[in-house]
């Protein structure tokens, strides 16, 4: 058993592990996997967006650095034009200092794009995403249209406060769930229409407050109704006013989950797979999240990437044999690197894009054999790269990933803080940045006096300035937001999207397994949810028993 650096707990270095560190020439980790992952996430800023010039043309853009940030930042256009080059930033290596001191002095001169947000039709404001039309602040999103406030999620039309959906319509407040319709509140569900507040149904319609059901209609509480009692229920249900619809989403979140039983891991279509919530998979060791992923450890939220260790964030494009790595789209053999897309062999490196041979480089678009941001031929690129690594290894930095340290982000702006929460007290105690919110020190117009029904709330509210009733801060409703609440018949909602995601993120499985016992059969099973938790939990052939 190994102890790790950080959190001081200890974890074990399996010989498979050993074999891969063997492959890539890197010494054990020093820290267990939840201290490697925690690691790579605060270096990965989706949601907090800020106004801030372009460096370049001094136009107005959104970005997720803050304009106090040291290096430049440059929008889209400009980033990707031919006004500028990277290599203009190049500079020899120092072996007489630590490698992490020289990229960090390297990272804070050299422009970064100010969001990742590919191919985008009036959606300007989503980040880590491709091809959206007609979305607003959806963050790792990809081939969606009419869509806001999602996470991770593909090939959704006219959802809203969504966290890992795929190819559905018209859904509210849907996690990990495909192809359902009109819904609200599902959890693992697929190709269901019109559900509310329920979790694991297959192919089901108008069911509420329900679990684990197969092909059935009209249910609640499990529970079989007529169509007539099923939507008079409906309508008592009174899901259009606030009031109502927070008790039920009390309820769904506290007492429902301890009515019926809990699978111990979600898993579909997976062989060999530990971990939970993965589809189409094969040979997954401590892993979450994911989907057509094959022979890999330790990741998480991960689609088509095999052969890799320590990933995050990584796919839509096919990954292969990476390491150490976070936000990495169509790679192969990527060491130690963040927000790299379609790059090869590549070593220590942040934001390129179509870049093979590089190492320790930053902002490089279309280059190969590039070291600190400085060109060399074929033969000096190897021999140097050889020597770095090796001066590396002697200051135990070889096979680490970048410090949070000198990460380009506050502690508090990354997804880490979600996995990992901290106070600033506790940041700074470790000499990671936090960056304090002056939102609420600005004045931004009148308050407004949310109406309980939908059916009571006018245009006017789309001039007015919310208050979270939870953090205080201010937020407001776009037009096409209110459109969809009308739509659903849900009432607006008295958190600002930042809460709701929180509160969202809390119903999702933690990245974390737990030795405990069936509920039902009491053998030893490996699950989401620790012994302590109030939800009843079985193992999958309890559960399948239970279902079918």
């Amino acid at each position: 058993m190994n102890n790790c650096t950080q959190c001081k707990s200890s974890f074990q270095v399996t010989e498979q592990d050993k074999k891969y560190y063997k492959r890539i020439d890197a010494p054990d980790p020093d820290l267990c996997p939840q201290c490697r992952q925690n690691r790579r996430a605060s270096w990965r800023n989706e949601w907090e967006l800020y106004h801030r010039k372009c460096d370049l043309t001094g136009k107005q853009i959104v970005s997720i650095y803050s304009p106090d940030k040291p290096f430049p930042v440059y929008s889209q256009k400009a980033f990707w034009g031919d006004d500028w080059d990277a290599l203009d930033f190049g500079r020899d290596f120092d072996f007489s200092r630590p490698f992490f001191d020289q990229f960090s002095e390297l990272i804070n001169v050299t422009p970064r794009l100010a969001i990742v947000n590919k191919q985008a039709e009036n959606s300007d404001y989503c980040n880590f995403s491709c091809n959206n039309k007609n979305c607003y602040l959806t963050f790792g999103c990809h081939y969606e249209e009419d869509c806001y406030y999602g996470r991770y999620s593909t090939k959704n039309q006219n959802c809203l406060d969504y966290f890992w959906l795929y190819g559905s319509e018209l859904c509210y407040e849907c996690s990990y769930s495909r192809r359902c319709y009109k819904s609200v509140y599902l959890d693992h569900c697929e190709d269901c229409n019109e559900c509310y507040f329920s979790v694991d149904l297959k192919s089901c319609k108008h069911c509420i407050f329900s679990s684990s059901l197969r092909n059935k209609e009209y249910y609640i509480l499990n529970e079989p109704h007529t169509k007539e009692e099923y939507f008079k229920k409906l309508e008592q249900f009174s899901f259009h006013g606030y009031k109502r619809f927070k008790e039920a989403k009390t309820f769904f979140m506290n007492d429902f989950r301890k009515r019926f039983p809990f699978r111990d891991v979600y898993q579909v279509n997976c062989e060999n797979c530990e971990g939970g919530s993965h589809e189409n998979s094969k040979n997954l060791i401590y892993s979450f999240d994911c989907t057509d992923c094959e022979d890999c450890s330790y990741g998480f939220q991960m689609d088509q990437t095999y052969n890799s260790m320590d990933t995050m964030c990584m796919g839509y494009d096919k990954c292969e044999w990476c390491y150490e790595a976070i936000g990495i789209n169509g790679g192969f053999n990527i060491l130690c690197s963040e927000s790299s897309w379609h790059c090869a062999d590549i070593m220590y490196c942040s934001l390129c894009f179509e870049c093979k041979n590089c190492f320790g480089c930053v902002g490089l678009k279309h280059k190969t054999y590039c070291i600190f941001n400085k060109q060399y031929s074929k033969k000096d690129y190897e021999e140097i790269v050889g020597k770095i690594i090796s001066h590396m290894k002697e200051g135990n930095e070889y096979g680490q990933f970048f410090p949070i340290e000198i990460s380009p982000f506050a502690y508090n702006e990354t997804v880490a803080i979600n996995d990992f929460p901290l106070t600033r007290d506790q940041a700074l105690l470790n000499n990671w940045k936090w960056k304090d919110d002056d939102d609420m020190q600005s004045y931004k117009g009148p308050l407004y006096e949310i109406p309980d029904t939908i059916q009571d709330v006018d245009d006017d509210i789309l001039k007015k300035i919310l208050v979270c009733e939870v953090t205080k801060k201010p937020y407001k409703v776009i037009p096409q937001e209110f459109k969809f609440y009308r739509e659903l018949g849900v009432p607006v909602p008295h958190l600002s999207p930042n809460q709701r995601h929180f509160d969202r993120i809390q119903l999702r499985n933690p990245h974390i397994l737990h030795d405990r016992k069936c509920d039902k059969c009491k053998k030893d099973i490996k699950a989401h949810y620790s012994s302590d938790r109030p939800e009843q939990v079985y193992c999958e052939e309890c559960y399948l028993k239970e279902v079918y």
